[in-house]
């Protein structure tokens, strides 16, 4: 407000009365003045109220020439928000993309490349002439390069088409059972209380039973020597030993030896089982142990807590997944061996010996049930035997930690490529710039 006093002879206006107890600045003469007349029963300015508009002020009090206008600001400030907006939502939607891809990439690389040492680890198990001790990564190498040399290069990735269609129609199960009695197809937390836990029980125990003669028939596709094979194995093929296997006659089966499907429902669903509760326990506590390491490296290098690079959020699930499925696989190596056995008994498979690799022997056992089969093999081949297969095992999860750790390195390469395109200046940011 404009105030002026009777000492420099100009009167003040009356619109522009000034309020009690505002110091005035002192006079052109240099005097100060000691009171001000008080205006307390006066009106308040018009441009204190609240129904004063932006227009009628801008119009009473104009801006400067040459500032710019408050519509342009504002417009450039919009521009600026909206460009970081869609920057921001641009950079999740490509880290979600790619974290996807990597984990689809990833899931595909290692299901194809780990196939071939699940053939080997499942010929060791059922070879009943070899020890474990012989079984050496070194000889399972050895094979490899043998079998595929004598049978050809699709010689251990037989039966892959069969053990695709397993998986499918083991989640297609769980997932019809889960819709129809509302029982979860996840293994729970504890927090979710053990109502929950025995629905996945439950689920998981008949979703085996449904799939159990397919099983069968996949084990068997396995281990079957392709030397020994008349025509390949087809999803169709698997189907028809599936249903042979489910009434226990066919041409390929020795009826007096196979033991019926109810027998093989305890170590089937006790493997499944046991498999999914080992491997959630490790995966949660591999997700934790990544959580506390990211945290300590957040707080020693000072960044902010609230953003993660592309490699923070989907490294930590890959790993979890490759780690939870080695622990669950290597401590049940021997409730899969036995499984496996009882599983092929009587189907007259030949399978590769892996010791030479250059003939084949015939799977010939006569178990009654679970208990003489565990009471066999220690008598008969000794303790170690559980753990044949191991050589294979500890190959598979290697060849997966490198196909895990090249999925890694991709991913950090495109982060940096995300972080130097996120320093270029865009165009409103530029603009913005000039006006100011």
């Amino acid at each position: 407000a404009v105030v002026s006093t009777q000492s420099t002879g100009n009167p003040l206006p009356p619109k522009y009365t000034p309020l009690s107890g505002i110091p005035l600045p002192p006079s052109s003469s240099g005097d100060k003045l000691d009171s001000l007349p008080s205006y307390e029963n006066e009106p308040a300015p018009s441009y204190f109220e609240k129904s004063y508009s932006y227009d009628k002020y801008m119009a009473e009090f104009p801006r400067p020439p040459g500032s710019p206008s408050n519509s342009s600001q504002v417009e450039l400030l919009s521009q600026f928000a909206e460009s970081n907006s869609q920057n921001t939502l641009e950079e999740l939607q490509l880290q979600s993309a790619t974290g996807f891809g990597a984990g689809l990439v990833c899931l595909c690389a290692e299901t194809f490349v780990g196939y071939p040492f699940i053939v080997l680890r499942r010929q060791c198990q059922v070879n009943v002439w070899c020890k474990a001790a012989d079984l050496s990564p070194w000889l399972m190498l050895k094979a490899i390069y043998q079998i595929q040399h004598r049978q050809g290069v699709a010689a251990l990735w037989k039966g892959f088409t069969c053990h695709m269609m397993m998986e499918g129609l083991q989640l297609t199960t769980d997932s019809c059972i889960s819709h129809i009695t509302d029982l979860p197809k996840e293994l729970p937390s504890i927090s979710e209380g053990p109502a929950r836990t025995i629905g996945y029980i439950t689920l998981k125990t008949f979703s085996t039973i449904a799939t159990l003669p397919i099983l069968s028939a996949v084990i068997l596709d396995t281990v079957q020597s392709e030397s020994a094979r008349a025509d390949s194995a087809t999803p169709m093929s698997c189907l028809k030993d599936a249903l042979y296997r489910f009434t226990g006659s066919g041409s390929s089966y020795q009826y007096r030896l196979l033991l019926p499907v109810h027998q093989l429902i305890l170590p089937t669903v006790v493997y499944t089982l046991t498999w999914d509760l080992v491997g959630q326990v490790v995966h949660s506590a591999v997700l934790k142990f990544c959580k506390m390491k990211l945290n300590k490296q957040t707080d020693k290098e000072g960044r902010r807590q609230g953003k993660n690079t592309l490699t923070e959020s989907v490294w930590p699930e890959l790993l979890a997944g490759t780690v939870h499925c080695f622990v669950a696989d290597f401590s049940l190596l021997p409730v899969e061996l036995i499984m496996n056995r009882l599983h092929l008994q009587g189907t007259r498979a030949i399978v590769d010996n892996v010791l030479d690799s250059t003939s084949v022997i015939p799977y010939q056992a006569s178990y009654n049930n679970m208990q003489q089969c565990i009471e066999a093999l220690v008598d008969c081949e000794g303790v170690p035997s559980l753990w044949k297969g191991c050589s294979a095992l500890l190959l598979q999860y290697t060849a997966r930690f490198a196909v895990v750790h090249t999925v890694r390195m991709l991913m950090k390469y495109v982060n940096k490529f995300n972080e130097k395109k996120s320093l270029v200046p865009n165009d409103s940011v530029t603009s913005f710039t000039k006006d100011k």
